[in-house]
């Protein structure tokens, strides 16, 4: 049976053959988000078949499916498990392959809460898409489907190291990853250990607490307590002094610091209940981060207050512990692989430029094939090369950073006055990567561990950089 003829969704120029497969449902699997199937399945059909969903948007055939939106659902599923080019892709190691177990698909469409009327919109952004998929991913030409032999579904199948939402399969045999709806430059989060790793090693992390730096931690803890507590009105001193006394203050250790817990024993199991904050609280970290978080509503000058502290932690912690950390390791193990330079940055070379690249690469989450990424509708649309690519272009890369410690803050945002690092990453004279690297107490002011946040600009000609210089890579091939 020719199932063109009943899915009115095709025009009357397309060759596919579908054949429904019965299929058991399965238990206890995740469900796929209905609105990321459905848009996926329309892209990718839209991808294989130009005129897909024309005749449901355009020429009056939305009745059909309006008194029951099921039919619909019916139809696509039918599309994925029938005789089609678009495939159920599941990775094998780095190898795409169709999936054997198609019984999930049936699942997947179990139970969706999906409405014609309700959720018209989602199929008309999906032809948006589709559209600019067709016009960019290719650069130079318009993608048309006769140069796809395959579409593979990811959906179903995603995990850590596979987030596309589809691969493309071209004629020539290249694989597309495409990734839809993921703002690309979106800040990507890191552990802090895991930054420095990259800067001084892992292994150097806990040098940070040393004999050579413990007296400033102590330090920056004493004029923290003191700064919240000084400055607080009555009702917010009396709950701090449930934790610790005025005279402790001038003698607190760090590490002692995040031990302290409310002194009445009925709260140091549980905590007590701080009506001003409307929070359980149990150790003192908790408290000062709590009140700096509503610093307006409990100090009589929030904004001096605000400099203070800025001040404090600028020269403390940014400047005398992480910045001076990283400073003696590179000047005592990779001296010769920083180069000054006149606007302020360093150039890296030797092994410190491999690894900066080497951070790049995982951050951006760069795999053994090219990314395509699509978001806001299409519109965007990134190109992010291979691992391949910058093993090519190593040379070519020039690599530099800065990570001096400013005294400029920013009232409105606590995130400007944390430890930044600024790496750029130029190619022939130009800029090709450039990123920020934040460096902050993650959960709250003061509250012990450090996250870093990572945040990426990608300059306007950053796919024709790509292409132009994979054009050169495969000529040379």
């Amino acid at each position: 049976m020719k199932w063109i003829k009943k899915y009115l969704l095709f025009s009357e120029s397309s060759k596919d053959e579908f054949k429904p497969i019965v299929t058991n449902d399965l238990i206890g699997k995740k469900k796929y988000n209905y609105k990321n199937l459905i848009s996926e399945i329309c892209i990718s059909m839209i991808l294989l078949n130009n005129d897909f969903l024309d005749n449901l948007l355009d020429r009056g055939l939305k009745a059909k499916y309006t008194e029951n939106s099921d039919v619909f659902l019916t139809d696509l599923k039918g599309l994925v498990l029938g005789k089609n080019r678009l495939e159920v892709g599941i990775f094998n190691g780095d190898v795409c392959e169709v999936d054997p177990d198609a019984s999930k698909i049936s699942y997947m469409f179990d139970n969706i809460d999906f409405s014609i009327e309700k959720d018209w919109n989602l199929l008309i952004d999906s032809r948006v898409i589709a559209r600019n998929i067709i016009d960019k991913i290719l650069l130079d030409k318009k993608l048309t489907q006769d140069m796809i032999s395959k579409i593979y579904w990811i959906g179903p199948n995603k995990d850590k190291d596979h987030q596309e939402d589809f691969v493309i399969e071209l004629e020539s045999g290249d694989l597309m990853s495409v990734y839809i709806n993921k703002g690309f430059l979106n800040s990507k989060t890191s552990s802090f250990s895991n930054f420095c790793s990259y800067i001084i090693g892992e292994e150097n992390i806990d040098k940070m607490y040393s004999e050579d730096y413990i007296f400033k931690w102590n330090d920056l803890a004493q004029k923290w307590v003191k700064i919240i507590y000084e400055n607080s009105n009555k009702n917010i001193k009396l709950h701090i002094l449930k934790f610790i006394s005025e005279e402790k203050m001038d003698i607190l250790g760090y590490f002692e610091y995040f031990d302290i817990k409310n002194k009445d024993p009925k709260f140091k199991s549980v905590g007590e209940y701080i009506k001003e904050l409307d929070k359980n609280i149990l150790t003192l970290p908790e408290l000062l981060s709590e009140i700096w978080k509503r610093r307006d509503e409990f100090f009589t000058d929030s904004k001096r207050v605000y400099e203070e502290w800025s001040d404090i932690k600028s020269s403390i912690l940014n400047s005398k512990i992480i910045e001076h950390l990283f400073t003696d390791h590179l000047m005592k193990n990779n001296r010769d692989d920083i180069k000054k330079l006149p606007d302020g940055f360093k150039q890296a070379k030797g092994k410190l430029k491999m690894k900066i690249v080497k951070m790049v690469i995982e951050k951006l989450g760069i795999n053994e094939r090219d990314s395509y990424y699509f978001y806001n509708k299409g519109n965007n649309f990134y190109k992010i090369p291979s691992r391949q690519f910058f093993r090519k272009f190593y040379n070519d890369l020039v690599v530099k950073f800065d990570y001096h410690t400013s005294r400029l803050y920013d009232l409105k945002s606590d995130s400007k006055n944390d430890f930044v690092s600024k790496f750029k990453v130029d190619m022939h004279n130009s800029p090709f990567i450039n990123f920020d690297v934040l460096v902050k107490f993650s959960g709250g002011e003061m509250l012990n561990k450090f996250s870093c946040k990572f945040s990426f600009d990608l300059p306007d000609d950053f796919n024709s950089k790509v292409s132009g210089k994979n054009e050169i890579f495969e000529n040379e091939d």
